[in-house]
This record gives C-alpha cells, structure tokens and sequence, in this order.
C-alpha cells in the first residue's frame, strides 16, 4: 500500500504541465524520465545521464516528493514557474514504468 501511494504521486508529478527538478545539496538537474523499482527509483537527467535514488523514507510535500537514505536528502521538485516543453511531455508520460510489483523486497506477500 505504501508503494501504491508513492506510484500515485509519481504519476501526479509526470503528468503536470511543471519542470521536474531533482535538488541534492547545492546541485540540480532536470528530470526528463522517472522510473520506480522497489525502494529506487530511477531518473533520467536533462544532461543525458541516469541516476540512481535509493531511499530509505521519502515525504510528500507541497512542491514534491522529498527521499532520505542514509540520512542525505533529495528533493524531487515541481517547479511550477516554468512549464514542461511539449516535447518532454509525451517522453515523460510515456516513460513512466511504475515498479510490477508495489511489494517492497523485505516484506513477503
């Protein structure tokens, strides 16, 4: 059920007409493709490269979603103020490949 919900705000974040940002520190990279794999999830960066967020507690905030592992935060960010170019949009939508099964690894069906 937790993995459902976070699916669901995933979804609700690709799916706005906003720039997703991902913020680490000082840094920020824009998102084109998001992908949830069980506790990861998987962002492809505007500068062609892919990272990897494994995350131990995330929250729902009001401009996103924010990740936790090992005690260092990320923030997927929706930055309204600018809107996603049209030629993103689809990628994004059509990119978005929810994790097959929301059961987290550790807990058994």
């Amino acid at each position: 059920m937790i993995f459902f919900t976070l699916q669901k705000k995933l979804r609700e974040l690709v799916t706005s007409k906003c720039t997703l940002l991902w913020l680490e520190g000082t840094k920020h990279e824009r998102v084109l493709k998001i992908k949830l794999s069980g506790n990861k999830v998987i962002l492809t960066l505007a500068n062609e490269t892919t990272k990897v967020i494994a995350f131990d507690k995330y929250t729902f905030t009001s401009v996103g979603l924010q990740f936790w592992f090992q005690g260092r935060a990320g923030v997927l960010y929706k930055w309204e103020q600018v809107s996603n170019l049209d030629q993103y949009n689809q990628s994004i939508k059509d990119d978005f490949l929810p994790d097959d099964d929301p059961t987290p690894p550790d807990i058994a069906a």
